[in-house]
C-alpha cells in the first residue's frame, strides 16, 4: 500500500522528503549500528541514491524505496564493522518484523510514523508487529527477554 505521504516530484519535492524522514533514517542506522557517524554516513549514501534516482522513486513509493535502500545500505554496513553491537532483533526476525519492532518497541515512534517511514500503511505496520512479537515469543516462551 503506498505512503500517504505522497512527496512533491522535483527537487523540493525531494527536499521536503529529506527533511521529513532524515532524523528518523538515523535514528533507525544508528540504533542498528550503534555509531553516530557511521549511521550519519550512511544515511547520507542513502539519501544521496534517494536524490538520483528520484524520478524512479516517484513511479512507486519513495517512502519505500528508499526505506528498503537504507535496510540494506545498514545491513552491509554492519557486516563491515567489526564492532558494531548486537542486533538481536534483526538476527531473530525477518526484516520487515525486526525493522517494525525497532521503530515502534525500541523507537518510541507511534505506529502511523513507523508505518509512513516504511512506506507502509497502518494495518500492514501491525501485522509486522505482530509476527515479530509472535516469532519472539516462540524463541523465549517463558519471557524472560522481555519481547521486542
Amino acid at each position: 500500500m503506498p505512503s500517504p505521504h505522497r512527496p512533491a516530484t522535483g527537487p523540493a519535492g525531494y527536499a521536503a522528503f529529506v527533511q521529513l524522514h532524515r532524523h528518523s533514517y538515523e535514528q533507525y542506522a544508528r540504533a542498528r549500528l550503534g555509531d553516530r557517524s557511521l549511521a550519519a554516513t550512511v544515511v547520507a549514501r542513502v539519501l544521496r541514491r534517494a536524490e538520483l534516482d528520484w524520478s524512479a522513486a516517484l513511479r512507486g513509493d519513495p517512502a519505500a524505496f528508499t526505506w528498503d535502500v537504507l535496510r540494506e545500505s545498514v545491513t552491509s554496513a554492519r557486516a563491515e564493522a567489526a564492532d558494531a553491537p548486537a542486533d538481536d532483533l534483526h538476527r531473530a526476525l525477518p526484516d520487515r518484523p525486526a525493522d517494525a519492532a525497532l521503530l515502534h518497541e525500541r523507537l518510541g515512534l507511534a505506529p502511523k510514523a513507523a508505518a509512513a517511514l516504511m512506506g507502509l500503511g497502518e494495518p500492514e505496520l501491525q501485522v509486522q508487529l505482530r509476527a515479530a512479537r509472535r516469532i519472539l515469543a516462540e524463541l523465549d516462551p517463558g519471557g524472560r527477554n522481555g519481547g521486542a
